[in-house]
């Protein structure tokens, strides 16, 4: 995980100041020459290393590990959004969790990473994505936290594999539930292509035609992936009917218990 030079500045300054420390106090402390190295690593231009790091810490009364990552909870997340992403397990299983507890059916489609350009794309895909995966992380992120102290910062491996066990938990029981089973279906719906144009198609036409061994074949087939497809929309509509039903009864619920306590 890489360190961002403007979050180390900004919080050297925040310190500095709680401190009532200027500039020049601090670099005469930290023992460098003059207000305006500690003026630079404020502003993120450079970033303080080793022991110059570790004075800063001893002056300000923080850590080291503090002034690279924030508190505990900015450090994990972080880890989690930076490392876990480029790690398989960590993938699979995020994608998993966000598949089980959210109804959007575009967020996994290749349709927000195909763009225009290239820059395009990646705005795209930070608008749309990242959302999902800073809320999926933010879920679990309590849950990892007491795992570990507050007293000293873990190892990225060891942040990920905790929040490797949390999601792989947490999915075990989301599969049991009525909201996990209905959006597995959605999923499994969402993979089959109902619109997909019907119509004139002389390759499928002749394949159809050949491997059905009659001269009709194609026509019957488009008949009845007709007759599929319509039956597949009625269902999804029954099936998002039902999941209204179930969001309205937990709202209901919510709100009598909300009614009690007044």
């Amino acid at each position: 995980m890489t360190n961002d030079k403007t979050a180390v500045g900004r919080r050297i300054k925040t310190l500095r100041q709680a401190n009532h420390f200027s500039m020049a106090t601090l670099a005469t402390m930290v023992g460098v020459a003059g207000k305006s190295t500690i003026n630079d690593w404020e502003k993120g231009r450079t970033r303080p290393h080793g022991e110059r790091l570790v004075k800063i810490a001893q002056a300000l009364d923080t850590s080291v590990n503090f002034l690279q990552h924030g508190d505990l909870k900015d450090y994990v997340f972080n880890v989690l959004k930076d490392d876990g992403l480029n790690n398989p397990e960590f993938n699979v299983l995020l994608w998993e969790y966000v598949d089980l507890t959210t109804t959007n059916p575009g967020i996994l489609s290749g349709d927000v990473f195909n763009s225009q350009s290239h820059e395009q794309g990646k705005n795209v895909v930070s608008t749309n994505i990242d959302p999902i995966i800073d809320t999926a992380i933010n879920q679990v992120l309590p849950a990892v936290l007491r795992d570990f102290s507050a007293s000293a910062y873990p190892e990225p491996s060891a942040v990920i594999n905790s929040a490797c066990d949390r999601f792989r938990k947490r999915i075990q029981l989301i599969r049991r539930t009525f909201t996990g089973k209905y959006n597995r279906i959605i999923r499994l719906l969402d993979n089959v292509d109902l619109y997909e144009k019907l119509g004139d198609d002389p390759a499928l036409a002749h394949y159809l035609n050949a491997a059905t061994d009659v001269t009709g074949g194609y026509d019957i087939d488009q008949n009845y992936q007709q007759k599929m497809n319509a039956l597949i929309t009625t269902f999804h509509q029954q099936l998002n009917d039902i999941n209204a039903d179930y969001q309205a009864a937990l709202k209901k619920q919510r709100q009598t218990k909300t009614n009690s306590t007044l």
